[in-house]
Formats: C-alpha cells, sequence, structure tokens
C-alpha cells in the first residue's frame, strides 16, 4: 500500500496541473457621461459611442474587435478590428463610435479583447431599436 502512496500524489498533483487556467485580461464598459454602457433601447439611426477599458492578466493584449450580430442571428459582422501596439498591451483603452440602422430590431455588439496567446474575454451589449 505504501507504494501507491507516491503515485497517487504524483496523480492527483498532475490532474490540478491539467485543470489549471491562465487569467484572462479584463474588460470593463466606460461609465462617463456620453457613454453607452449597458442594453437600452434606442431610436433609429442613433449614433452612439462605447468605451472599453482593458488590462491584461499574464499575457500582453493582441487585438480588440467589435462585431454585430442582428435580430437574433448567430453570425456576426466585424464593425472595428484593432491590432493592440506594443504600447498599448498591457492597458488598452478606446473609444468606438457608431451608428445603429435605420430600422425596429436588435442589434448586439460583441466587444472582444485577445490575448498574445489566444484567449479572448468578451463583453456584450443589446440594443432594442425602435
Amino acid at each position: 500500500m505504501k507504494n501507491w502512496i507516491p503515485l497517487l500524489l504524483f496523480l492527483l498533483f498532475c490532474i490540478s496541473c491539467e485543470n489549471e487556467q491562465e487569467p484572462s485580461a479584463s474588460i470593463e464598459f466606460k461609465t462617463g457621461i456620453g457613454y453607452t454602457y449597458q442594453d437600452a433601447t434606442i431610436s433609429k439611426g442613433s449614433s452612439i459611442t462605447v468605451g472599453i477599458v482593458a488590462d491584461k492578466a499574464e499575457n500582453n493584449l493582441k487585438t480588440y474587435n467589435v462585431s454585430v450580430s442582428y435580430d437574433g442571428a448567430l453570425n456576426t459582422i466585424t464593425v472595428q478590428n484593432f491590432t493592440i501596439s506594443s504600447d498599448e498591451n498591457t492597458h488598452y483603452d478606446k473609444d468606438v463610435n457608431f451608428t445603429v440602422r435605420n430600422q425596429a430590431g436588435t442589434e448586439k455588439y460583441y466587444f472582444t479583447i485577445v490575448d498574445v496567446d489566444g484567449n479572448l474575454v468578451q463583453k456584450m451589449l443589446t440594443f432594442t431599436i425602435e
């Protein structure tokens, strides 16, 4: 029985190592005056500004993507895509201005940060257009 104890400890150690995940970057919406930062009902053709602040966890930040899906569609369309410079790869601050469609429906916007290892963190806003 004593011969199994080191093997058991080794296996438990290996299992715990496999379950560890790298910490993800953080992304938060700016909440100041003039920013849209929560789900909302807005008028057709309205212009909005969404600002984000992202900070690296373990790995440097690489890209920032804003995409949208319309009326519950599963596919998304890229609105804007940014490569994060080496000057900004630990702390990234970006505002994006866009105009919603001039028709009633829903628009879901996805704000995605990807780090150099391909890990991503994402926030989403849903707008009901009237």
